[in-house]
């Protein structure tokens, strides 16, 4: 006889299978998911632990799993061992991006290894918070493995003694279970990531490797074993494959201090722009290291259109002439884009340069996300101080339109360009365009239009662009489009200004008319917003200290902002490297 709570057999076999598919359901999509509605999802996809030498060298201990633990909100002590943060706003998703080419030696020297040779010894004494034998370390150590056109493994390595073949690949299992750990579906997402750190003649043509989820390649692809971009592209594609589920991007950073470099597609072959586009998809704008966006003569002008957060690599300093400043624009955004659309025009089937946009921090002591202005505590090498880092700034963020906070959703938001980068703030942005005369300001579809990171092949009239912002806790002043395109072969590009307020404003939507549309000529598009101005962290410390009058260059007001991935226009019928939805 059954009592009150028995179950048939029967019954509970069908409970069973009711549950389980439940189950099943619930691991495919987060509650409340709606197929079609995009998510704002905030994060940063350039963090280092004390896995990455030169943050070891200054001082870093923590993991990464101490990182990713930082970025949903935990406490994280810095290399001073007395100070302590914690985000206010824990993030949505993170990758932790340790310099490849150390895996190995980090693994023998430090941990769990802790071996006594001579090299590693050396490596432990010269590491720490004292700046002075911190950079000595830097420069004695992890240079020569990443400095040089010819990368040559550490003197260790060569030991008969030393394996650091598996060592490097025993660190990669390292990372990629902590990632694991961290991720959780629908609360938080963790990326298995790497840097490629390439620096040939101190010029960083620099790639941050994200996977899109646990199928990672069986070795971090590194600087020292693909020592350019060609061989990097083609080792991913060799390693990571899809049929056994791999994906991965790449994503070039800290390009204002490329020199020139690290997007050759004039001299490249067309294997190589094939890979490039494949992998290739976004770009960091803006990181602690300085802003990416563009570069003019009058780039020491804070308010000037391309005068934000500008960083010259040290060999050449605050004054630099004509010819450099001609040769390094070729490393900034706009120009890139740009010479994008001279190779499709060329070509007429590829867009070798089709990149959206995001910030990141860069951080070399774990700090994934920290950002503030207000309470920024500096970096590993030097702090926040003006005499070392004046130059230097928090870091962005990047921001994904995504339908859940999964891998598979945000990775494939990353790869199709829906997002945005910023300087730290997170302003809210959408940016779309319509081909069909529509303005989306009085549609209550605003996904009708085609999005941020989308391309386009056929308008019926002059395309209208439609800007909607929300501010953080800073009102917006300045929105903006910024259009690139070839005018008679040559690169054009222009910035225009669709509303201004001095005061401020909380939120706006706004479309524009492109009426200089050339149906002809390929081009792209991209939205710039401003807050209204707010101290810059410099000017936070020199009027804590009191020293604002002797660091001028410290007692800067700025107007963070936020840069939309572009909108393309590609009259020709073949986007090999395009998703549009």
């Amino acid at each position: 006889m059954l009592t009150k709570h028995a179950l048939h057999p029967l019954f509970a076999i069908l409970l069973l299978t009711l549950v389980s598919s439940i189950a099943v359901a619930t691991d495919k999509n987060c509650a409340g998911h709606i197929k079609g509605h995009y998510n704002l999802y905030w994060g940063d996809l350039h963090v280092h632990s004390g896995y990455s030498m030169d943050a070891y060298a200054f001082g870093t201990t923590a993991t990464p799993a101490d990182a990713f633990a930082f970025a949903k909100g935990q406490a994280i002590m810095l290399p001073d061992q007395s100070t302590t943060i914690r985000l206010q706003r824990p993030l949505d998703f993170a990758a932790v991006t340790d310099h490849a080419e150390t895996f190995d030696v980090m693994y023998i020297c430090t941990d769990p290894e802790q071996s006594n040779s001579t090299y590693c010894k050396g490596l432990r004494a010269g590491s720490g918070t004292d700046s002075k034998r911190s950079v000595q370390t830097f420069i004695n150590y992890l240079l020569p493995l990443i400095a040089g056109n010819s990368p040559q493994p550490a003197p260790l390595c060569k030991q008969p003694d030393i394996d650091c073949n598996s060592a490097g690949k025993a660190q990669w299992k390292r990372v990629k279970r902590q990632a694991n750990a961290a991720n959780e579906e629908c609360k938080f997402t963790a990326f298995i990531g790497n840097e490629w750190s390439a620096t040939p003649n101190s010029q960083h043509w620099h790639r941050n490797l994200i996977f899109a989820d646990d199928t990672a390649t069986d070795e971090a692809i590194d600087y020292l074993r693909y020592p350019t971009t060609a061989l990097m592209w083609q080792a991913l594609d060799k390693q990571c494959l899809a049929k056994q589920g791999c994906d991965v991007i790449a994503i070039p950073h800290n390009t204002n201090l490329s020199e020139g470099g690290g997007f050759d597609v004039e001299t490249e072959n067309n294997q190589q722009l094939q890979l490039r586009a494949k992998y290739e998809r976004l770009i960091e704008i803006h990181q602690s290291k300085g802003n990416s966006e563009c570069l003019a003569e009058n780039w020491d002008d804070n308010n000037a259109d391309c005068g934000f957060e500008i960083l010259f690599p040290s060999s050449v300093g605050r004054t630099p002439d004509a010819a450099q400043i001609e040769q390094h624009n070729h490393s900034y955004a706009r120009n890139i884009l740009s010479r994008g659309l001279l190779v499709y025009q060329n070509d007429g089937q590829l867009n070798p340069l089709q990149l959206g946009f995001i910030g990141s921090t860069d951080a070399h002591v774990a700090s994934a996300g920290a950002t503030a202005e207000h309470n920024w505590q500096g970096d590993a090498w030097g702090g926040n101080t003006f005499k070392q880092r004046i130059d230097y700034n928090p870091g962005g963020l990047v921001a994904v339109w995504a339908e859940q906070n999964t891998r598979a959703s945000i990775f494939q938001a990353l790869k199709n360009r829906h997002a945005y980068g910023t300087s730290g703030t997170r302003i809210h942005l959408r940016f779309v365009a319509d081909t069909n005369g529509n303005n989306l300001c009085d549609n209550q579809s605003i996904n009708s239009g085609i999005r941020m990171g989308s391309s386009f092949s056929k308008a019926k009239q002059a395309p209208s662009f439609t800007v909607i912002a929300h501010q953080d806790s800073l009102p917006l002043t300045q929105i903006e489009i910024v259009k690139g395109g070839l005018k008679n072969g040559k690169i054009a590009e222009h910035v225009y200004s669709i509303k201004t307020d001095q005061k401020g404003f909380s939120h706006s939507c706004n479309s524009w008319v492109d009426t200089n549309f050339d149906a002809n000529s390929p081009a792209y598009w991209y939205t710039r917003v401003k807050e209204i101005p707010s101290p810059r962290w410099s000017k936070y410390l020199c009027e804590e200290l009191d020293n604002c009058a002797q660091y001028p260059r410290a007692n800067q007001m700025i107007k963070e902002r936020a840069w939309s991935s572009p909108i393309w226009y590609l009259p020709k019928a073949a986007h090999q490297n395009d998703n549009t939805n």
